[in-house]
């Protein structure tokens, strides 16, 4: 259990209609900024808040870093925001800080849509990429593009190092930075994993996947169907782990569909 307050989270509020308000959590590494293209697309029909978890982004680091820490970060968010009932869509390990939520206050939850990601304790698979972030010479280094070639060099993934890139900032007296707390995450990276509960709920849920994603098995689907009493699922063929960002017409069309029904 988490004993330590929860702490206040940076967030881009777009839009005004519609109502209840949508809430986009992003993943590992994410920020914010990764959804704010889909963001704006929501907010012609939706007011949208994109929020930036602890340790990410531009919300505050803590040396605490959970699904507990990170659920009530989010009731704090809400309610100092003055909103009731909310629509809450969680990508990767945003899924299952919304999962931890709507487990603990499904009073809240107005609907709940869960991106490729299960309830269920996944086996680590991100140490690479923490020890390339911890490894690039960021102090020292001159242009983005050196710590570019380094993280290539490390991780050979074009797609993932352009993502991780995204966290870089100047710092103010040389050198950059990572905007999210590097070593806290790679210290946290067993509970980043971990099972989160998955009850049985009549809380109206679209879980929407990549067909070519390895984080969410048919037997991840079963569970959902078994515990979700109000269950849609949407598989989109050809998409892998960043469904939103490869197939964003789709993505965006299953979901407003689903919040709009």
């Amino acid at each position: 259990m988490s004993h330590h307050s929860p702490i206040s989270l940076f967030a881009r509020v777009l839009g005004s209609e519609g109502n209840p308000p949508l809430i986009i959590l992003h993943g590992l590494l994410g920020t914010s900024d990764n959804w704010q293209t889909l963001g704006k697309r929501f907010a012609e029909s939706h007011e949208v808040h994109l929020l930036d978890q602890r340790n990410h982004g531009r919300s505050e680091h803590t040396a605490e870093h959970n699904y507990e820490a990170m659920a009530n970060d989010l009731l704090y968010y809400i309610n100092n925001a003055g909103l009731e009932e909310i629509d809450l869509l969680g990508h990767s390990m945003g899924a299952k800080t919304a999962l931890t939520f709507a487990d603990q206050h499904p009073d809240r939850i107005h609907s709940l849509v869960i991106a490729d990601m299960a309830a269920r304790a996944y086996s680590p698979h991100h140490q690479a990429i923490f020890e390339a972030l911890v490894a690039a010479p960021i102090t020292i280094a001159e242009s983005r593009i050196e710590i570019e070639q380094f993280l290539l060099n490390k991780l050979h993934d074009a797609s993932m190092v352009s993502f991780l890139m995204k966290n870089l900032k100047r710092s103010r007296s040389s050198g950059f930075q990572w905007r999210p707390n590097i070593l806290v995450l790679k210290g946290a990276l067993d509970s980043i994993v971990e099972r989160v509960p998955l009850e049985i709920n009549t809380t109206p849920t679209l879980v929407i996947y990549g067909g070519d994603s390895n984080y969410v098995s048919s037997d991840d689907v079963d569970e959902f169907e078994e515990q979700c009493m109000q269950l849609e699922i949407h598989r989109i063929e050809g998409a892998g782990h960043w469904l939103h960002a490869s197939h964003p017409e789709e993505f965006y069309t299953a979901v407003n569909t689903f919040l709009d029904r």
